[in-house]
């Protein structure tokens, strides 16, 4: 949105005369103007529910997945020996720790804004949240492309993988995914949402913009995305072939459930968000809230799918958290 003229100043002729002495002054008014009306606007469109649902709803929600994911990073991290899965497994249970806690950060300025007890802008909020929905989503995504990727290898050309799969390439393709997602939401927050939403853009920010946005989706659903999907099929497939006989991998099932938790809590914002970029529009502040929500839950819900699967067990004797997860990922070590 550029700041121009008002109706007034086009079609009365005093207006005209007084263009040349005072159109910064003018237009400095109007930006001001413009900047508390959007302010207003905005906090006036939150409606109560919403407002409820981020800043106490969320929190207690993340709060409780930052405990499930701090005992995977620290059973998997210190007290199981790792392998090549869980490995992705850990780096994922990280980015979901540090989503949640940055989540819960900016949430906290959220809460102090209202008590009255820190004086913060609505619309840094909400473009903290934003750029940290984007790296959690990208981080999400990435690493779960590669542990559905990688598993779809080791079952379709299983000599192959055994043999030629170079030892350290986990952890060497966990640092590059790591890399790819912080320049991925950098781009696209500092092009796109830093600018977009809140204040003016020119048509070079504006089509730089368009440009980044259509390069992150092609990314996401014309590379990602689809290796996700294929790769959860055929390790569906697998699952059921599997059932048929004998009971399947566990690592299997978390691979699918896992996959399809994420692609339904996160690919409907991601898809909303491209097309506002070239609306130039906020999205709704109902929408927003339901995927914050989303987000939220997706980020805790990993820990209990792997300690519901491990805790299944024909006989009901008492299993330590450490027996759970290793019967969870010790098939996929010994197939």
């Amino acid at each position: 949105m550029m700041i121009g003229l008002s109706n007034a100043m086009v079609t009365e002729p005093g207006a005209w005369t007084q263009t040349d002495h005072s159109t910064d002054a003018m237009n400095l008014i109007e930006l001001q103007d413009w900047t508390t009306e959007t302010s207003n606007d905005l906090d006036d469109s939150i409606p109560w529910s919403a407002l409820i649902v981020v800043v106490f709803v969320a929190p207690i929600i993340a709060l409780i997945g930052m405990v499930g994911n701090g005992i995977v990073l620290w059973f998997l991290g210190f007290r199981i020996k790792r392998n090549k899965f869980t490995v992705y497994i850990l780096n994922l249970a990280i980015a979901d720790i540090l989503f949640l806690l940055s989540h819960m950060v900016a949430l906290s300025f959220s809460i102090l804004s209202i008590l009255g007890y820190f004086h913060f802008n609505i619309e840094t909020v909400i473009s903290i949240i934003i750029f940290l929905y984007l790296f959690g989503y990208n981080t999400s995504q990435y690493f779960l492309t590669a542990i559905s990727a990688e598993r779809c290898l080791s079952i379709l050309y299983p000599i192959w993988y055994h043999c030629q799969r170079p030892k350290h390439l986990s952890s060497i393709l966990c640092a590059v995914l790591w890399a790819l997602a912080s320049l991925v939401a950098g781009i696209d927050y500092f092009i796109c949402l830093d600018d977009m939403y809140f204040s003016e853009n020119s048509e070079n920010q504006l089509r730089s913009c368009r440009a980044v946005s259509f390069f992150i989706f092609l990314l996401t659903f014309l590379v990602f995305t689809p290796i996700m999907i294929t790769s959860s099929l055929i390790i569906l497939i697998k699952v059921w072939r599997s059932s048929l006989r004998r009971h399947p991998p566990k690592l299997y099932i978390i691979i699918v459930i896992t996959v399809a938790l994420f692609l339904a809590s996160s690919i409907p914002f991601r898809v909303f968000l491209f097309i506002c970029n070239y609306n130039q529009k906020f999205p709704s502040i109902i929408f927003f809230t339901c995927c914050i929500l989303l987000s939220t839950i997706n980020s805790c819900l990993n820990p209990l799918v792997y300690f519901c699967l491990g805790s299944r067990k024909r006989r009901r004797a008492k299993r330590s958290i450490t027996e759970v997860l290793q019967g969870v990922f010790k098939d996929e070590t010994e197939s």
